[in-house]
């Protein structure tokens, strides 16, 4: 007996136990690798951006963008966050610092990765996947502080992990991507090689620390060359960091996430002939996703940039100066064909209202309203459908599924209620837990557990006396508020002044209603009081006459008067 349950208690951990925190490889489910790098966290660079890498049977496409730390408004990315998760994008931070007068980007400041860690974590992420790239090109000295420190960045990079993985295991951390065409010119510049070197000597192991590995294949020299080429310095520069990861003896496949690629075009703010057309780079395009970019490895291509106006970045910009519309390389990529992602969101529910009584009466049916807070990633009802469910003790309360109503969808930070129904069985104690479901995936939140124990009925004896009667008998009306629905119910006192025992069979034992009694022509009175299974006596004293409501009508009102017995 001992072993059962012990065995019992084992498989009730295993059910109810939520899953781990972690991230998820991006390839194990359906991905869409197409994307696109934008500038601004706003709607008007979301809304083409999802027409761009949704399109042609695409879905969950991706988008890097950039975030300042001067930037870091939780009110602000929770509604561009909000925005992505409508738009079915996959949000790529990049992480920044800010620029210095003099031209380059500044280094992080003391402790700066806590920050960072506070704040990301503050953000609810369209999908369980975090992806975080921590900062940007490092082995150039523009990017750090005007001069480059391959061990600096090693340990800014090494601590921004561990404080982000403090706060959830489902930050996907990606590195700096890299100049893979940079010289050996210290301190101005470094050799990609050299740098990545340096990093790993610095902090050995750093590469293994990374989930995934950020690429900057750009086909260069000059942004030009041809999508057909191999090697370092091309757009299958990729291929290359990951023979160095290996010489690195990093002991895992990293997924590649090419941050950053593309052609320059000969438009611009000023015409440049020596560029290849945009005509061109639509092929290049076109060549480099079924070539190059055509492997399962990578996750994520999301070529720089949507729109850039200005210099130094207007001739990779995929909209037109000036203009609304766009070059030939965002109609090329938007009409190849694209796999349907469906990334993995959290779904989670909060119950923020409502509870199955802890008391019911055998026999009686009840509705109860249960109402749950979207406290996950996830729209609900957005693919299937989401379901209140009993996981235990469903069976013996008579308790069946409740799903959301199709067509309604419940986003995050939105509630939605839920009438359960029940019905009481025979005496005793019962337990029951539930939780939401979508479609047959329990959701990751802990489900809700109540006890109730099914009890006999309430039975009521009402006593009330009339000012100045000595009969009493009539017709009252007796009024129920409580956890239950109002109700009103006629009953008749005798000439002493009590009615018959009167089964409540709606009340619940052990629960406090408030009651009050009315009887035409006297002021109704209440009382509150807490009534169990079985007779309990409701004594409303003496009711006091109401002659103003029987000022217009005589007769009732000479029954009013003391010597009208």
């Amino acid at each position: 007996m001992k072993f059962l349950l012990c065995l019992l208690f084992s498989l009730l951990f295993l059910f109810f136990a939520q899953p781990t925190q972690a991230i998820v490889n991006p390839n194990s489910v359906p991905n869409n690798k197409f994307g696109i790098h934008i500038i601004s966290a706003s709607i008007d660079e979301a809304s083409p951006a999802g027409s761009l890498v949704n399109s042609s049977g695409g879905d969950w496409g991706y988008i890097t963008v950039l975030i300042e730390s001067k930037d870091r408004d939780k009110n602000k990315w929770q509604a561009f966050f909000d925005d992505l998760r409508k738009r079915h994008l996959i949000p790529i931070v990049r992480l920044a610092t800010q620029p210095d007068p003099a031209g380059f980007w500044k280094r992080p400041y003391q402790r700066e990765e806590e920050a960072w860690a506070n704040f990301l974590d503050e953000l609810n992420w369209p999908t369980k996947n975090r992806y975080v790239i921590i900062y940007n090109e490092p082995n150039h000295a523009t990017e750090w502080g005007n001069s480059v420190d391959a061990k600096d960045y090693a340990q800014t990079l090494n601590k921004t992990i561990d404080e982000l993985k403090k706060k959830s295991e489902n930050f996907f951390i990606l590195n700096a991507g890299f100049d893979a065409s940079a010289p050996e010119k210290l301190p101005n510049y470094s050799d990609q090689f050299e740098f990545m070197r340096q990093m790993n000597d610095e902090v050995p192991g750093i590469f293994n620390k990374l989930d995934g590995f950020a690429s900057h294949s750009y086909p260069n020299p000059g942004f030009v060359s041809s999508p057909d080429d191999f090697g370092r310095g091309s757009v299958r520069t990729f291929a290359w960091e990951m023979g160095v990861l290996r010489e690195l003896a990093v002991n895992k496949d990293l997924p590649i996430f090419i941050t950053e690629t593309g052609w320059k075009h000969s438009d611009g703010q000023k015409f440049d002939p020596s560029l290849p057309s945009p005509e061109k780079i639509a092929q290049n395009y076109k060549i480099a996703f079924e070539g190059a970019w055509n492997s399962n490895r990578i996750v994520a291509v999301t070529p720089f940039l949507l729109n850039y106006q200005e210099t130094p970045f207007d001739h990779f910009s995929f909209q037109k100066n000036g203009e609304k519309n766009y070059h030939p390389q965002f109609v090329e990529i938007k009409k190849m064909p694209k796999l349907k992602g469906r990334p993995i969101q959290e779904d989670q529910a909060n119950l923020v209202k409502g509870k199955i009584f802890s008391s019911l009466v055998a026999g009686e049916n009840y509705a109860i309203a249960l109402t749950f807070k979207n406290i996950g990633q996830s729209i609900w009802n957005e693919y299937e459908t989401v379901t209140l469910q009993a996981v235990l003790g469903g069976g013996e309360l008579e308790f069946k599924g409740v799903p959301i109503p199709k067509g309604v969808k419940v986003e995050p930070g939105q509630d939605h209620t839920f009438l359960v129904k029940i019905k009481a069985p025979g005496d005793g104690k019962y337990k029951i837990a539930l939780n939401l479901f979508r479609g047959n995936e329990q959701f990751s939140s802990k489900s809700v557990e109540f006890e109730t124990e099914v009890k006999s009925p309430v039975i009521l004896q009402v006593k009330a006396k009339l000012r100045w009667k000595e009969n009493s008998s009539g017709d009252y009306i007796l009024g129920v508020t409580g956890v239950i629905q109002d109700s009103f119910k006629k009953i008749a006192l005798n000439s002493g002044g009590e009615s018959e025992n009167i089964e409540m069979r709606q009340l619940l034992p052990e629960y406090t209603f408030e009651f009050s009694l009315r009887k035409p022509y006297y002021k109704s009175k209440s009382l509150i009081q807490n009534v169990k299974s079985g007779i309990n006596t409701l004594d409303f004293g003496i009711l006091e006459p109401d002659f103003p409501a029987a000022i217009l009508n005589p007769k009732e009102l000479w029954k009013l008067l003391p010597f009208s017995n």
